[in-house]
């Protein structure tokens, strides 16, 4: 199924997603950024880094954002302390942004860049290690380069400055 750009002024395309309404903290939260939860549970900021561990996509007036809260563009900040939807679920499609210098084909899996974008995952590098191990031991369970927290559904070419891009959500 092909799936084309929203045309009105929203961030789910596809899908029932669960959508909480949490408070912004900070600048930046942008509708169809990734995001994670704040300060406290109830916050919400944009993702930083691919190490970061998100919590959704931020929604717009689609998703439920209120009248006197809702950005005038998708390109526009919500202000701080007013209230936003966030949307998450796998499976849904979504309306993300791709980070300035990426180029993706479709399916391609995706992870947290700067700025609440995406960017490609890469292969994990494993190094042979001297000794009796084959791998050097590693603790913890969450990736090292990033989780991967969405699929590309089309092409899009991002390498001149970052781009609208319809993705497919896992987280």
């Amino acid at each position: 199924m092909a799936f084309t750009a929203p045309s009105g002024r929203k961030v789910v395309i596809a899908g029932n997603p669960i959508i909480e309404e949490l408070t912004v903290e900070g600048a930046g939260i942008k509708p169809s950024l990734l995001c994670k939860k704040g300060t406290a549970a109830t916050q919400v900021v944009v993702v930083a880094a691919a190490t970061d561990k998100p919590s959704g996509w931020v929604g717009w007036d689609g998703e439920g954002a209120h009248p006197s809260a809702s950005p005038a563009t998708r390109t526009t900040a919500y202000t701080a302390a007013k209230k936003c939807p966030v949307c998450y679920g796998p499976g849904i499609i979504v309306y993300g942004r791709l980070a300035s210098g990426q180029n993706v084909t479709t399916d391609t899996p995706l992870i947290p860049a700067a700025d609440g974008e995406l960017q490609a995952a890469s292969n994990i590098a494993a190094a042979e290690q001297a000794g009796t191990r084959h791998v050097g031991a590693t603790t913890g369970s969450f990736p090292p380069g990033g989780m991967i927290v969405a699929l590309a559904k089309e092409d899009k070419d991002a390498s001149g400055a970052a781009a609208n891009i319809i993705i497919e959500s896992l987280i």
